[in-house]
């Protein structure tokens, strides 16, 4: 009986041990599993998510070459005659070529009303063909400008251009998991074309207007689209990413390279991206096999004028360089799980230690009593569940200690973050009461004004009274005469800081934006701040009318002036400037000062109330969150531009009273 008892405590010991084991071990394989199941997923979904954004940027470079090639276009018609279009005379040529040159168009082209070509930058000769065979011309020739993607066969490029024939044609390579494909040689070239119509007087359409760039074999684009994503990331001598713009199915201009090095030009796409974006026009997101390698891939289809497909828009990412971070991280998964198991198992063994040994010592302590040898007593010192009790108690007391601790950090933290809170509030009730105050100034000023007014009026009244009583050689009459334009002044004065300040409704109607202008301008013209500034007033002439409320838009220019008065010190020059969008659906108002100018990390926050670049007591930075508020409950927009040390200059949009009223 004397061994029984370590034996039946050490069998207690295996057995517990052996069952947390087992639920242990079974957790932990499972939990290791679905951790790196979750791991991997994660991290091939952010490959993907990363090349779904590569190729967001890419759209938006290639739709950012597109665009300048349009506005070069369409900036260029208007200054071609109906004249010209029939037959351009050498300073035109001279316009286009430079147009050309600047846009970096392969082709800049002009045609008559029937689509015939009358000049050529690229082909001064070659002149008298139908160029109504492209999509963009026709539109133009209808009265739109147009741009996209058209792809031209290789006699359109050889009349634009003859070297352009050779630089699209492009050795088809057969390529693995393409589609099979008869075709050996791509001659069709990848064009961005845009078109706009040129107008005689009358706005008849008396020619077109087109340029264009070939994209076979021109690597800038792909280049920079992926120097600005991947950064010459490699992985093992390879690149981590590529970018590639096919003409149908071939790679015309490409990153991706071929085993010897060279530009992978005339591989074809996989034949499950042919499926679904050449035939059936959907976009592709998922990984695909390019040239020789698994890339994690966004595809986009490139669509002509009419919608058909006729070419992609490729990013990828290489699979191999997120599979050996996946592979990475669940291999130091497992370690980390094992190296936490073996130190459970250390654990384990000595805290099921720690709980039989006070077993062992009740049992003998209790047979020591049923033997009837009373002299033995269980102490609370000793191990047994008084001690337990007191241990667990004593745990329980530690535990609350640390809660305590806890919540008096946590009370200490949250007793920072209200004082915190407390200051800002305070400084914001601050701001606000020096708002109000300052509207308060404003009231009493016009009361004042109001005031005023009236006894203004009648010294006006008697002085003219008292003129016409006097002959005209009394000696006081040249006086009287100053007092009268004096008081004539003041009574402006007070008029116009009156009709500003009146407080009414707000009043939406159609305005005449200089008018707008010319009357804030006299309503300042007599303050002293604005003695040595100098205003140069650039009004455009016949400007369509705005839907807005005088007073509101009258405040708008005033604490723009004044903020560029105080930013130049009450001495430079203001210019002021008014024109019409080239769209004709908004009115744009510059006001530039030459002052200090705007720092960058404060220029994005000067619309935000409160905040003011001026020292203390000289504002409270709410004029240019009130002008933004007017201006966008106007339907405007109002931008700001500033260099440090040579001014500021103001932009408000407003649009016209027909597109506003819509």
């Amino acid at each position: 009986m004397r061994f029984d008892l370590p034996f039946r405590s050490r069998s207690l010991k295996v057995r517990l041990i052996l069952s947390y084991l087992v639920i242990l071990g079974a957790g932990g394989l499972i939990t290791s599993l679905v951790g790196s199941w979750i791991v991997s997923t994660t991290i091939m979904a952010q490959a993907q998510r990363t090349a779904e954004h590569d190729l967001v940027t890419a759209r938006t470079l290639y739709e950012g070459e597109l665009d300048a090639i349009r506005q070069s276009v369409t900036l260029t018609a208007p200054a071609v005659t109906a004249g010209d279009a029939r037959a351009p005379p050498r300073d035109v040529l001279a316009r286009l070529a430079a147009a050309a040159a600047e846009a970096e168009c392969d082709f800049f082209t002009l045609t008559d009303a029937r689509g015939r070509v009358t000049a050529r930058v690229a082909r001064p000769g070659a002149v008298g063909d139908d160029a109504t065979t492209i999509q963009v011309v026709r539109a133009a020739l209808a009265g739109q400008p147009a741009a996209a993607t058209e792809i031209l066969d290789p006699a359109q490029l050889g009349r634009e251009a003859p070297q352009l024939v050779e630089r699209a044609t492009i050795p088809v390579v057969p390529t693995p998991r393409a589609r099979p494909s008869a075709r050996t040689v791509l001659t069709d070239g990848l064009v961005l074309l845009a078109a706009a119509p040129v107008r005689d007087r009358a706005g008849n359409v008396a020619g077109v207007l087109y340029a264009g760039r070939l994209l076979n074999r021109r690597f800038e684009l792909v280049d920079r689209v992926w120097t600005l994503l991947y950064q010459g990331e490699r992985y093992r001598r390879e690149d981590v990413g590529t970018v590639t713009v096919f003409l149908r199915e071939v790679r015309i201009a490409t990153t991706v390279r071929a085993a010897d090095g060279s530009r992978a030009v005339g591989s074809q796409v996989s034949a499950p991206v042919h499926d679904a974006v050449l035939e059936r026009g959907l976009p592709w997101r998922d990984r695909a096999f390019v040239v020789d390698n698994w890339y994690i891939t966004a595809y986009d289809p490139i669509k002509d004028l009419g919608g058909s497909v006729v070419g992609i828009l490729y990013v990828g990412v290489l699979e191999r360089a997120y599979a050996s971070i996946r592979d990475r991280v669940i291999v130091s998964f497992f370690a980390i799980a094992t190296l936490g198991f073996l130190l459970i198992i250390g654990v384990t063994y000595v805290m099921i230690s720690n709980i039989t040994s006070p077993i062992g010592e009740m049992v003998a302590a209790t047979r020591n009593i049923t033997a009837g040898r009373l002299d033995r007593e269980v102490r609370t010192g000793a191990p047994g569940e008084l001690r337990l009790l007191a241990d667990s108690f004593n745990t329980m007391l530690a535990s609350l200690r640390q809660m305590k601790g806890d919540l008096e950090d946590w009370g200490r933290t949250l007793e920072e973050k209200v004082r915190e809170r407390t200051d800002q509030v305070t400084a914001m009730q601050a701001r606000v009461a020096q708002a109000e105050r300052l509207a308060s100034l404003g009231m009493l000023a016009a009361g004042v004004a109001h005031e005023v007014n009236n006894p203004l009026g009648g010294i006006l009244a008697l002085t003219a009274l008292t003129l016409e009583d006097l002959p005209p050689d009394h000696p006081d009459r040249h006086n009287l005469e100053v007092v009268l334009r004096q008081t004539e002044r003041c009574r402006d004065i007070v008029k116009g800081l009156l009709d500003f300040s009146r407080q009414s409704e707000v009043t939406m109607q159609r305005l005449d934006i200089n008018v707008v202008l010319q009357d804030t301008l006299a309503l300042i013209a007599q303050q002293s701040s604005f003695f040595n500034v100098r205003i140069d007033r650039h009004l455009g002439d016949d400007l369509p009318a705005v839907t807005g409320d005088r007073s509101q838009l009258q405040q708008v220019f005033l604490n723009i002036l004044v903020n560029a008065v105080q930013a130049m010190e009450e001495r430079g020059t203001i210019a002021i400037s008014t024109v019409t969008s080239s769209e004709g659906r908004e009115v744009e108002i510059r006001i530039a000062d030459t002052g200090c100018g705007i720092t960058p990390d404060a220029i994005d926050r000067i619309f935000d109330p409160f905040f003011t670049t001026r020292e203390g007591g000289r504002g409270t930075g709410l004029g240019l969150a009130i002008a933004y508020g007017i201006v966008t409950r106007h339907r405007g927009h109002i931008g700001v531009a500033s260099t440090v040390g040579e001014g500021t200059t103001f932009t408000i949009r407003l649009p016209v009273a027909d597109s506003a009223e819509r």
